[in-house]
């Protein structure tokens, strides 16, 4: 698992290094090394470590946050190959400087050993990665420890929780091979070792209601669980219709670091399971709706008829009750033709135009109540090829469960479209100026598939040579990395050119994100930080674009 700080070394390093050359540190080298060239020193002096706790804590008799004592910390010390080359706890820091060979470290600091799962055993946990360079001081200043594993809290809304016997009522949360088992009363949080980047939590719910001798047992899962997460699990009631209970769990995330989107578990139904197996599906065979669909004159016949098919099809285990296409474009002549024969969001099990419009468009008109149906977009190829750009249709289908999905068709159309280069929510001709909001992640179209993917850095401060110390360079290739290709990595870059960049007609902002390399480009001072980047299609067609970047 790469965390944050080390997706980021480089980065980190990179900063630190230029921010030591340039301070008027006193030379250690004389009198201590003796004929040692290649000694640097790390200063500790300044270093303040902090702890990043939860905003919000349940109420639990057995542990609070001021139990927890920074100076009892361990801090370890690793070159990088991973060897520890020195070790202390943090209320002993070393007065005098360390003397380290140049190189890359990492610095960790941890408050205990982690375990698989334990109740009220929170780990805080923080690490920064510097360098060492020949004959210089470098200094560390801040280090903020965070939750390293994953607290999990249950609860339950007080009118089911009456009907419950606690006798017979447990909720078992599992990650990976780690399980605790919560009781109806219990108040204690669970903390989960995070066993990769993005876990699933596993929850089995077994209860019984008061008077009853019928057991209930039902399983549900969330994905995308993380490190410095706190997963508030709530069991509640959906509906209570004649005495008919159906129960559900939603569940409220809480981050230490980083802000996360609302995570709800799927609904848990009495003697159904839902899980993901039970959402409805959405396809099309032998495509990955993730990448975009790149139309060309090429699959027409001499006549015009379209020689392919674009079906997607739509499979519910339970009646689908709406199933609605949303259309966008990056081209207005499209979305404007749309418009004038039907609404650019149409729900189609409820129509508002006729079913002869619908059939024209390639919809079904038989789509409610049905457990399967199919959009024949084939049938809007003229249209489709009337605009050149990127047309989109987000497809919704909901069933009468409640299980909901979406994916979206991106259909790109052009003759020899040449690649375009995107700033992903900005302007890419205009320089911008970076605050804490700011994200970096560029998109790349080329419909002819990707031959190059070019990359400078032009800085008045980021000199080549200030980036070879940390084995990197100015001038790259994605598909040709080389030796950087692990450094690259921890920018944010995509790696392994032939598997991830070479040939590929879409590269998506996520592949391409180095929002998090702004903040420590904003170490190097005020100024100019620039990223061209060129693109090199399959026939030779040159796309260049300079993400133009002010810190001020």
């Amino acid at each position: 698992m790469k965390s944050l700080f080390r997706i980021m070394s480089v980065a980190v390093a990179a900063a630190l290094t230029l921010g030591s050359c340039h301070k008027d540190n006193p030379n250690y080298s004389q009198g201590q090394v003796g004929a040692e060239e290649n000694i640097g020193y790390l200063s500790l002096s300044a270093l303040e470590a902090s702890i990043m706790v939860d905003t919000e804590n349940i109420v639990s008799p057995s542990t609070t946050r001021a139990d927890i004592d920074i100076n009892t910390f361990d801090v370890v010390i690793t070159n990088e190959s991973g060897a520890v080359v020195n070790e202390f706890v943090y209320g002993n820091l070393p007065s005098e400087p360390i003397a380290l060979p140049a190189g890359v470290y990492t610095l960790r600091m941890s408050s205990s050993e982690m375990v698989g799962a334990a109740w009220e055993a929170p780990v805080y946990s923080g690490e920064k990665s510097f360098v060492v360079v020949r004959k210089q001081v470098t200094e560390l200043e801040e280090l903020i420890c965070k939750l390293a594993n994953i607290k999990v809290t249950v609860s339950y809304a007080a009118d089911l929780k009456d009907e419950l016997d606690p006798d017979y009522t447990t909720m078992v949360a599992t990650i990976a091979e780690n399980e605790l088992v919560y009781a109806l009363n219990e108040e204690r949080a669970g903390y989960f070792e995070a066993v990769a980047k993005e876990n699933t939590l596993n929850l089995t719910l077994s209860c019984r209601y008061k008077g009853q001798d019928k057991d209930i047992i039902m399983t549900s899962s969330i994905d995308g669980v993380k490190a410095a997460q706190w997963r508030k699990i709530n069991v509640v009631v959906q509906h209570a219709l004649e005495g008919d209970l159906t129960l559900g769990i939603v569940c409220d995330t809480w981050t230490y670091d980083e802000v996360v989107e609302f995570d709800s578990a799927a609904y848990l139904m009495e003697d159904i399971l839902t899980d993901d197996t039970d959402m409805p599906v959405i396809v099309w065979e032998g495509h990955d709706l993730a990448d975009k669909f790149q139309l060309n004159d090429d699959m027409f016949d001499a006549e015009g008829n379209f020689t392919k098919s674009i079906n997607i099809d739509i499979t519910a285990k339970s009646p689908i009750r709406s199933l609605v296409v949303k259309v966008s474009s990056d081209n207005s002549d499209f979305t404007k033709a749309y418009s004038e024969i039907m609404p650019l969001e149409e729900d189609l099990c409820n129509p508002t135009v006729s079913n002869a419009i619908l059939k024209m468009m390639g919809y079904p008109t038989d789509a409610a109540g049905a457990t399967a149906t199919r959009i024949k977009f084939a049938s809007q190829t003229d249209l489709l090829t009337a605009c050149e750009g990127t047309h989109s249709y987000e497809i919704t289908v909901v069933d009468e469960n409640g299980g909901e999905t979406t994916a979206t068709l991106a259909i790109e159309y052009g003759e020899n479209v040449a690649p375009k280069i995107v700033w992903i929510g900005y302007d890419i001709t205009k320089r911008q100026t970076i605050t804490s909001e700011t994200t970096c992640r560029i998109e790349v179209t080329a419909p002819l598939g990707i031959k190059d993917f070019l990359v400078e850095i032009i800085s008045d401060t980021l000199t080549p040579e200030e980036l070879g110390v940390v084995g990197l360079t100015d001038k790259f290739s994605l598909v040709n990395p080389g030796e950087y290709e692990d450094k690259l990595d921890g920018l944010g870059f995509p790696i392994k050119g032939e598997e991830n960049v070479y040939g590929k007609t879409y590269i998506a902002g996520e592949e391409l994100d180095i929002t998090s390399f702004l903040s420590l480009l904003g170490m190097l001072g005020n100024g100019d930080h620039d990223f061209k980047m060129t693109v090199v299609d399959m026939e030779d067609n040159v796309t260049t674009e300079v993400v133009m970047m002010h810190f001020e």
